[in-house]
């Protein structure tokens, strides 16, 4: 059995394993990166629709002119009909150029740590601006691991890895098999595993949610109608997603004769379906019962050669779950080996080729400043965490509230406008929310939805929207109050990707990161930045009571003569109130009960 080294070995080259190779090998061009995949590309997978947040990326790839040549349907926004009201309400990505921030035409929002103003080249102002796609994933696939091979990866496939274990100098081994027979073992510094929901790395530590455990049944249909053309065009729609009685359905045109449908149901009762029906049977039930979807489908048929081996429908296993550990001694998770969330937010593809784009950015830096490389990497867990708990409380509150369109709207635009970023409609709120445009997208959950999801997610989390008079008040204004600890919390690296200020590598500050992952979500809320040098500040902050018994006690928290006991105590106001407004901790008058 030959062995050989490197200094990464990707498990996996779908599109988190793709995205991580190509980047590493972009920026770092010496680095020796093999990926292993299981699989000939170019090969099926579900999940065909992206949001518009993922452009920044897709630009980064340079593959952005190339995945929006026509070749895959453009995607112009959501559209969802979802519980007893059949009113449908939409997304509509074109009205994203008009949410400008103030500087005039061709301003964008400028989500954290993207700059999405390139982006709006003047062909795409006029016709059709930040929009996203519906793909083929076995083309769009390929064309990542192509591009990992273009920036200089050895992809290898049809090669299943078959054990990863703990080499020397903190590196692994890597034991793998091809399909002839051959094996071989890989000596890698470091190893990503983007192995999908196999979670090679992560298997055993993962966390389910018990209340989205689903399953999916899919096909393809030709002979169908489109449900919503753009300008009569068959290249470009919206995603249509409905509620039926057992579940909910998805609607995406792929292509001009092929739309990809799916059918989600919880687990029980799909497994009672299987026992008196076929599983086509089953999905030909949920699509008619959407009436929306009826007349479009009466002269379709179903595809045999779209899924592998000639079958028609498929069925999947649907259950949120993310990795309580992503990251670990040489090693980390990206995509759905680090988190999978349920397909209603169309989030898949974008989670995956975000976090192997921030696993890339991660080993990138710590690779540059090795003397960080734990704290670089506890900041992408961090942020991986914020994901799986941003995503998964947007998800409860589909399942959990599916009548309230109105209280969304207003909510979304309660969110933004307070945020002191935009004045929007509800509309535009909404819309913002679908694609990820807020200013920032993991700090949008429980804050849209906190009157909704009270009581009806069991979340331990506190609810109250930090952008909507939170009651914090300005630093002097809290003097006297008292402090009631809702989470433990610890200040952390932050970190952020921008190619435009440090191309390849992670822009980096402190912020108040919670322990408690009910509080997960909350990781990227309310930004701030505070001098690592308060962390005993921010440590003791449970210690005390009362305001004012934390601010006699800073100075001296601090060593002596390190700044101005005013300075100081400056400070730690700035923590209780980044604090408050991250919903860690609540400011309360004398005669106030916490909430």
């Amino acid at each position: 059995m030959r062995t050989e080294q490197y200094d990464i070995a990707v498990v996996g080259g779908g599109p988190a394993g793709s995205t991580f190779a190509a980047i590493v090998g972009k920026y770092a061009p010496d680095a020796r990166v093999v990926v292993l995949e299981r699989a000939h590309h170019p090969r099926y997978h579900v999940g065909e629709s992206t949001i518009p947040v993922i452009n920044g990326v897709f630009r980064d790839l340079e593959l952005f002119e190339t995945l929006y040549d026509g070749r895959f349907v453009r995607k112009m926004g959501v559209t969802f009909v979802w519980g007893a009201d059949r009113t449908p309400w939409d997304a509509d990505y074109l009205e994203i150029e008009r949410f400008a921030a103030e500087g005039g035409e061709g301003q964008v929002i400028n989500v954290v740590g993207q700059d999405f103003s390139e982006l709006m080249r003047a062909e795409m102002r006029r016709d059709i601006p930040l929009t996203a796609i519906n793909v083929r994933r076995a083309e769009f696939d390929h064309l990542l691991l192509d591009q990992a091979r273009h920036f200089g990866a050895e992809v290898r496939e049809g090669v299943e890895v078959r054990g990863i274990h703990p080499g020397g100098d903190g590196g692994h081994v890597v034991e793998w098999r091809g399909e002839g027979g051959e094996a071989g073992r890989i000596e890698a510094g470091f190893v990503l595993d983007a192995s999908g929901q196999s979670a090679l790395m992560t298997r055993g530590a993962r966390r389910y949610d018990e209340g989205l455990a689903n399953f999916a049944v899919n096909g393809y249909l030709r002979g169908a109608d489109w449900k919503i053309l753009f300008k009569g065009r068959k290249d470009a729609s919206t995603v249509f997603i409905a509620t039926v009685p057992r579940g909910w359905i998805w609607y995406i045109p792929v292509d001009e004769d092929l739309i990809s449908v799916g059918a989600v149901t919880n687990t029980a009762h799909f497994k009672d379906r299987m026992k008196a029906v076929a599983l086509e049977t089953f999905f030909w039930e949920m699509v008619r019962a959407c009436p929306e979807i009826v007349p479009l489908v009466e002269g379709a048929t179903l595809a045999d050669d779209v899924l592998p081996g000639g079958r028609r429908v498929a069925a999947h296993r649907d259950w949120s779950s993310w990795a309580e550990r992503p990251v670990g001694p040489g090693w980390a998770a990206a995509g759905d080996a680090a988190i999978f969330i349920d397909p209603v937010l169309s989030s898949g593809v974008t989670l995956a080729v975000q976090s192997g784009h921030r696993a890339a950015y991660t080993w990138l830096t710590a690779r540059e400043t090795p003397q960080r490389a734990e704290a670089l990497w506890g900041a992408y867990a961090d942020y991986i965490r914020g994901e799986a708990g941003s995503y998964l409380q947007l998800a409860r509150y589909y399942y959990g509230n599916n009548r309230a369109t109105e209280s969304w709207w207003w909510q979304a635009q309660r969110l933004v406008n307070c945020a002191g970023r935009l004045d929007l409609s509800d509309r535009a709120a909404f819309t913002m929310a679908t694609a990820g445009f807020f200013p920032n997208p993991r700090a949008i959950s429980l804050e849209i939805m906190a009157p909704l999801l009270r009581g009806l997610t069991g979340a331990e989390a506190d609810l109250f929207n930090i952008y909507h008079d939170d009651g914090v008040g300005e630093l002097e204004g809290l003097r006297g109050k008292r402090i009631a600890v809702k989470t433990p919390f610890r200040l952390a690296l932050r970190a952020e990707a921008d190619p435009k200020a440090r191309p390849g590598r992670l822009t980096t500050h402190h912020d108040l990161v919670a322990e408690d992952f009910a509080f997960a979500h909350r990781y990227a809320a309310a930004p701030c930045r505070i001098a690592p040098a308060l962390a005993p500040v921010v440590d003791a902050v449970a210690r005390f009571d009362t305001v004012d018994g934390l601010l006699e006690a800073a100075p001296a928290l601090l060593p002596p003569g390190f700044a101005d006991p005013a300075a100081i105590r400056q400070g730690a106001l700035a923590v209780l109130r980044n604090a408050a407004k991250k919903g860690f901790i609540q400011l309360l008058d004398a005669d106030e009960v916490a909430a």
